[in-house]
């Protein structure tokens, strides 16, 4: 997990450095903003499938009491990556956002919800400015970096994202139910 953190955060930062000095051909990257799109398409696609391989009943399933419900789980990942890309740049979001009233759980609101969620970060990733970039944010719930940068927002929501799929997955096996494989 630290090795994959390691290269995503060597990708990620290397895209965006291109992306704030105005670049798009890969000189000194790893990835252009096409490539990256192009990995939370991947994403998108790989989220999906994990959710609709969960059947509806299991949505409220829970392995103890301290974790979010299946259908929580993906909810959180939908609505944490439009609050903070719509926090990063302003556009107006595809549904409502209030971080206190949830969602509807149910499996097809879930599925829905989470493509729009796709669709959005996918749009906005290109029109990222260099300044929305740079400017710094307080977000004192962020362990070890609670002032971070747009650069560390994207990579963090890309992480947080794969996090939160991977919680999923371990409920899934726990229902025994085979997640689909990986893809990426």
């Amino acid at each position: 997990m630290v090795h994959l953190r390691y290269v995503l955060s060597v990708i990620t930062l290397s895209l965006l450095s291109n992306a704030a000095a105005g670049q798009s051909s890969k000189v000194n990257t790893l990835l252009d903003m096409a490539e990256f799109v192009h990995d939370w398409q991947i994403s998108k696609q790989f989220t999906i499938d994990v959710a609709d391989a969960m059947p509806a009943e299991f949505y409220g399933f829970k392995p103890n009491p301290e974790e979010m419900t299946f259908g929580e789980q993906m909810l959180h990942i939908a609505v944490s990556n439009v609050y903070r890309f719509q926090q990063i740049t302003g556009m107006q979001s595809p549904f409502p956002v209030d971080l206190n009233k949830p969602l509807n759980r149910d499996k097809a609101n879930v599925l829905k919800v989470l493509e729009q969620s796709f669709d959005y970060v996918i749009e906005a990733l290109p029109r990222i400015t260099p300044e929305q970039l740079q400017r710094t944010w307080h977000i004192p719930s962020w362990k070890g970096r609670n002032d971070p940068d747009g650069r560390a927002m994207i990579l963090n929501m890309f992480v947080h994202t794969a996090h939160h799929r991977a919680q999923c997955e371990v409920y899934m096996r726990a229902k025994g139910i085979k997640p689909p494989d990986y893809t990426f």
